[in-house]
């Protein structure tokens, strides 16, 4: 793209304008449509929008005469601007996202004056809903003390791996921190004692009361905290959407 002293347009200047504000609208509907939470976490639509708006102002300069193109130049601008345009407007089976229930964004705040239901001082119970899981889990990272000794309920996915010990497992649900490419799970470790663990990926309602623990195997462990003498429970309800900070 080059730049001139000329304010004369010609039909290339107006191709390349039509490209700029092609990607420009498509992002714009992509964010309208709420399609982009497949990708990226609500808090990045800002800078979204910042990029609509110099890709909106590349395309009027284009079309003002500002900014001039030439034919090798235009066809390398169509490969940058086409490709991107073409996965924005046509629909993509997002088999992760659909059929797992991500297509959901829940928000984090992470701040203490947040009200969260489930809470029953009185007898030491949490009965953690599933929109609110990720904020129950800061929650309860941040004040540990507080909630130790409570019986807390919950449901999740089974994950297993080399992380945690032989008879644990995590209670989890999915994060995303930036994009689609970090996003990983997370939870609440249980130990199940002698009961037999369900397989992984498949919903379970663990009841369990939250401790101390060693978490791990005898080669590499930690202390953190674990759900102990948990019960767990097949679970119908599969959960949908991931949690993100704000």
């Amino acid at each position: 793209m080059k730049r001139r002293k000329s304010n004369e347009i010609n039909s290339l200047d107006v191709i390349q304008g039509a490209l700029f504000m092609l990607l420009a609208l498509a992002m714009v509907a992509f964010i309208a449509s709420g399609r982009y939470v497949n990708y990226v976490t609500p808090r990045t639509v800002p800078y979204v929008l910042v990029a609509v708006f110099v890709l909106a102002s590349f395309a009027i300069a284009s079309f003002c005469g500002t900014f001039h193109t030439s034919v090798n130049a235009l066809g390398k601008i169509m490969v940058v601007l086409i490709v991107p345009t073409l996965m924005l407007v046509i629909p993509v089976q997002t088999s992760s996202a659909s059929s797992e229930g991500l297509n959901r964004a829940i928000a984090v705040s992470g701040s203490a004056s947040t009200r969260l239901s489930g809470l029953d001082a009185s007898k030491r119970t949490i009965t953690i809903s599933d929109d609110q899981f990720g904020a129950w889990y800061d929650r309860i990272d941040r004040n540990s003390n507080q909630y130790l000794g409570y019986t807390i309920v919950l449901n999740g996915f089974v994950s297993q791996d080399s992380s945690v010990g032989a008879s644990q497992f995590t209670a989890s649900r999915m994060l995303m921190t930036c994009c689609v490419l970090d996003m990983t799970s997370f939870g609440f470790v249980v130990d199940a004692g002698t009961s037999r663990i369900p397989k992984d990926d498949s919903w379970v309602t663990v009841t369990g009361t939250l401790a101390k623990g060693t978490i791990g195997t005898k080669s590499h462990s930690y202390q953190g905290l674990v759900l102990s003498g948990a019960k767990i429970a097949s679970s119908t309800d599969t959960a949908s959407g991931y949690f993100y900070y704000q």
